[in-house]
């Protein structure tokens, strides 16, 4: 007779998505005492995968001293979340350490040693820590991509340096044409930017974007705020793309397209309602670029990348960044009312980070609060079209 065996982190799986189905249909319990027991069962998986990987989770303090005009110094600093992908080396969000003149890691059993930014990538929004002086155990990347339904464990750290945890499953996959971006039903709370997202099996399937703007703390510190409610991942298969191109070449190469364009939008219809956005407006191309090539011209409006819609000029900037040197791009836009498009291959910028991601910087060279990051924006838009989705009880076809 054959044996079958179930491994412990499949059980605890199933014991989870048993426990979700039941409370989603609120379906009656035949046996509370049963149900007590798959509860207690449940919390104690989620706690064996915490206790695995709690000592790899890190809280990431980056530093730096903005001068006022009189010429006094001020501390800021950006507080988040990361983890150790090797002994000394730890994966957190661009978005926490870019601009930083100091970042200190401090551990799950309370040392701390100054990192070295390896390279941070803000198209992704990634980057790596090299901290020479610890020694952290190390949570291993998964071979396999998360699937929608897929249950997750986060566990990062909040502004106050204190462990959070969170369960739950991926909700949505939006696909782009550079990075796709997961939804998951976890709680996000402030801090969690470049926290670990596990799977069953306590592998890391993703790292946590965080919420919806920098974090930032006096010299003194601030009191914790309630979580937020989006709970946005880079999955493993982006994730480990940009992190071997980091350790590689200390950067991530980005595409170049040779095109400059604003933003142009229609008013709404509804008294008082917000412009719709429609595109992006040529003004400038490049001699010879690859948006010459295609046939762009100033006056075009640029409606669809890579078969997916336009709708203002930081989108298809970043979608440009994120696109491999060389691959074969498609773009559609419109030439006097008449639907054009052609196609080419995507050329290389020279910069390690893309010109256009300097108007996103105060003059001390951080991210600046009057200037939200791309990633944070297009995670607020792909926030209201998963609602829009949710109302409509369908989703887009691609």
């Amino acid at each position: 007779m054959a044996t079958h065996t179930i491994s412990h982190s499949r059980m605890a799986g199933i014991r989870i998505a048993r426990v979700a189905f039941l409370l989603l249909l609120a379906l009656p319990l035949p046996d509370s005492g049963r149900a007590q027991g798959t509860l207690s069962a449940l919390q104690t998986d989620v706690d064996q995968i915490a206790k695995r990987a709690r000592p790899a989770v890190v809280t990431v303090l980056a530093q730096r001293v903005s001068r006022s005009a009189d010429g006094k110094g001020r501390l800021q600093s950006h507080v988040g979340s990361g983890v150790a992908v090797e002994i000394n080396l730890i994966v957190t969000t661009a978005s926490v350490v870019l601009g930083a003149d100091r970042v200190i890691i401090k551990t799950a059993n309370g040392l701390q040693a100054q990192g070295m930014v390896v390279g941070a990538d803000p198209i992704s929004n990634i980057a790596l820590v090299r901290v020479p002086n610890l020694r952290l155990p190390v949570v291993k990347l998964s071979q396999r991509p998360l699937d929608v339904g897929d249950w997750v464990v986060s566990l990062g750290t909040s502004y106050g340096a204190q462990p959070t945890q969170s369960v739950g499953n991926v909700a949505y996959r939006h696909r782009e044409p550079t990075y796709s971006l997961l939804q998951l039903t976890n709680t996000v709370y402030p801090g969690n930017s470049g926290a670990a997202a596990l799977n069953p099996d306590g592998e890391l399937v993703g790292i946590v974007q965080g919420e919806l703007g920098a974090p930032e703390l006096s010299a003194e510190g601030a009191g914790e705020r309630r979580p937020g409610l989006a709970s946005f991942v880079l999955p493993v298969e982006s994730l480990r793309t940009v992190m071997d191109s980091i350790r590689r070449t200390g950067r991530v190469r980005h595409g170049f397209l040779g095109v400059t364009t604003r933003a142009i939008a229609v008013a709404s219809v509804q008294p008082g309602g917000a412009p719709t956005p429609i595109g992006a407006l040529v003004e400038g191309i490049v001699a010879g670029s690859p948006a010459d090539r295609i046939g762009l011209r100033h006056g075009d409006l640029i409606v669809a990348y890579q078969g997916e819609r336009v709708e203002y000029p930081e989108q298809l900037a970043r979608w440009v960044a994120g696109t491999t040197p060389g691959q074969r791009v498609e773009i559609v836009w419109a030439r006097e009312e008449v639907a054009m498009n052609g196609a080419a291959p995507i050329g290389a910028s020279p910069d390690a980070n893309p010109a256009w991601l300097a108007t996103w910087r105060d003059e001390d060279g951080a991210p600046s609060a009057a200037k939200i990051s791309e990633i944070q924006r297009e995670i607020r838009r792909l926030n209201g079209e998963l609602n829009k989705i949710k109302g409509q009880g369908t989703q887009p076809k691609r």
